[in-house]
């Protein structure tokens, strides 16, 4: 796996956990339905953010792999006509 996703999933994950949290904390004093309420809107919102998170990293892998590619056959080219 590259090394950008799995940075992505990372810091995806902490977003979706601070998401939750955030959501959560103050239902807490309420208990039951609020707070269940409240976490699966959180754990939503915050996959939601940690999709968008790893899709951005994932673009950056692909851009940085095109961009390896594109210097290799280059090199190659380059010592084809030496």
């Amino acid at each position: 796996m590259n090394k950008h996703l799995i940075r992505g999933l990372v810091v995806g994950g902490l977003f979706s956990v601070a998401t939750t949290w955030i959501a959560a904390a103050d239902a807490f004093a309420e208990g039951g339905f609020a707070l269940l309420a409240s976490a699966v809107f959180g754990l939503a919102a915050g996959l939601c953010l940690a999709g968008l998170v790893v899709a951005n990293f994932a673009m950056l892998a692909a851009e940085e792999q095109k961009t390896e590619t594109a210097r290799a056959t280059r090199q190659i080219a380059a010592h084809a006509h030496a």
